[in-house]
């Protein structure tokens, strides 16, 4: 019989058989632990990869409300009141009563415009030709009124309440040249018009060649002239015509040429393109007249004295109130009246002359002995006072007491250009003779 104690003995002495249990041991062990452990862990799923879908879906349109404010009541418009604006040039022998009158302006608003603004300029003397403006509103009340009362001043004149506040102002024109030229078929301001000039510009077109051209005699039909004249703008809108530049004027076959010219210390004046100044000391004729009734005779039948007399004076035929205007600078040494005469005036002038002129329907105003006149000043009115068939100015002029013929007296010329002046003189006058296309001037010599 086998001893079990001693089969144990046998088995631990093998090393063999021990080493081999003790690995069967832990093996089983491991399992065991494996499975026990992995029992606690989830599984993890299996990722699928899908297509994203996108579902658009159809809305109604989202109505948004203004935010509310609160109602006010619709105010009625203010109307803007509206003004009528009139421009245009002062017309020949036209006064301001009856420029105001034919826009429909009552004359005791034209009195009380010409009363407020006395002490800033007369408007009892308007002159041809000069712009003016009036402005009216609706009811033909007038608001204001500008006049261009001489070459670098404007006179405006508004309304303030029930009163009128005038003023002169100097506009700062932008100035630019143009040439107006015509050949005239009736008269020359018609012509001056027509070449689209004003009454100004042919007022001092004839002012210009006044000592070369009896304007109411010389001119002809078929006779030309050519105007550098300055255009003034103000804010870009055509504001009237300023001084003329130079011009030519072809009377009878004979070719007249003025250049305006100012010495630094001077006054200016018109020259000829050889710089002889075209003013003389006596003008062509006192007025404009229509026609020449009786001339300078030794021996003329008197119309109502019945018998022949000497007549050393020219009658000038011209329609009662035509402005007379001294022949010179001068001074006043008689106004008086008598049954030959009628309204009689005298002028005493430098170098020993006498003009005289008689049957004035009035004088000017202030006109008194010893006042000082200059030439081209309207001293008196054509009428037809003393002995005297109808309305004229009887004309006399004198030297040193001795009687001359006006119509071929040649009057004394002013003096000529000074040495320090002519070669600024020389470049202004061919400058704008050749603006006017008159090449005889380009090759003047001042000597």
């Amino acid at each position: 019989m086998t001893d079990p104690h001693q089969n144990g003995r046998n088995n631990s002495n093998n090393p063999k058989r021990f080493w081999r249990r003790r690995f069967t041991w832990f093996v089983g062990v491991a399992l065991i632990s494996f499975f026990l452990v992995g029992a606690h862990f989830p599984k993890t799923p299996t990722q699928t990869a899908h297509k994203s879908q996108i579902t658009k879906l159809e809305l109604p349109p989202l109505e948004i409300k203004p935010a509310q404010t609160p109602e006010v009541e619709p105010q009625p418009e203010l109307e803007k009141e509206v003004f009528r604006l009139i421009k245009g040039d002062v017309a020949r022998n036209q006064s301001l009563s009856h420029l105001m009158g034919d826009h429909g302006i009552p004359l005791e608003t034209v009195l009380e415009l010409v009363k407020q603004s006395r002490p800033t300029y007369n408007l009892n003397r308007l002159r041809p030709g000069q712009p003016y403006s009036i402005k009216l509103t609706s009811d033909d009340q007038l608001v204001s009124f500008s006049y261009q009362a001489d070459e670098d001043r404007e006179l405006f004149i508004e309304r303030k309440g029930d009163e009128f506040v005038s003023r002169l102002v100097a506009p700062d024109y932008e100035i630019k040249l143009e040439v107006l030229e015509g050949v005239i078929q009736d008269n020359l301001i018609t012509t001056v018009l027509d070449a689209g000039g004003s009454y100004q510009v042919a007022t001092d077109l004839e002012e210009i060649f006044a000592w070369q051209i009896n304007f109411f005699k010389d001119p002809r039909v078929g006779d030309s002239f050519k105007v550098l004249v300055e255009k003034k703008f103000l804010d870009q809108e055509f504001s009237g015509f300023g001084k003329i530049r130079a011009a030519t004027f072809q009377n009878r076959g004979e070719t007249l040429a003025a250049i305006y010219f100012q010495p630094e210390d001077g006054h200016g004046g018109y020259y000829s393109p050889d710089g002889r100044p075209l003013k003389k000391q006596f003008l062509k004729s006192p007025l404009k007249y229509t026609r020449i009734t009786s001339g300078f005779s030794q021996n003329r039948f008197h119309p109502i004295y019945k018998k022949h007399m000497a007549h050393r004076a020219v009658d000038y035929a011209a329609p009662r109130g035509t402005p007379i205007h001294a022949v010179s600078d001068g001074e006043v040494i008689n106004v008086s009246r008598n049954s030959r005469s009628g309204n009689h005036l005298k002028l005493r002038h430098r170098n020993g002359y006498e003009s005289s002129y008689s049957h004035l329907s009035r004088y000017a105003a202030n006109l008194s002995r010893g006042k000082k006149i200059q030439q081209g000043q309207v001293i008196g009115y054509v009428g037809a006072t003393g002995a005297a068939t109808g309305p004229h100015l009887c004309f006399h002029l004198r030297k040193n007491g001795r009687s001359i013929n006006p119509l071929t007296f040649q009057s004394p010329g002013g003096p000529d250009l000074e040495e320090k002046n002519r070669k600024a003189f020389r470049l202004i006058a061919q400058q704008e003779m050749q603006a006017l296309n008159h090449p005889e001037s380009l090759n003047t010599q001042i000597g």
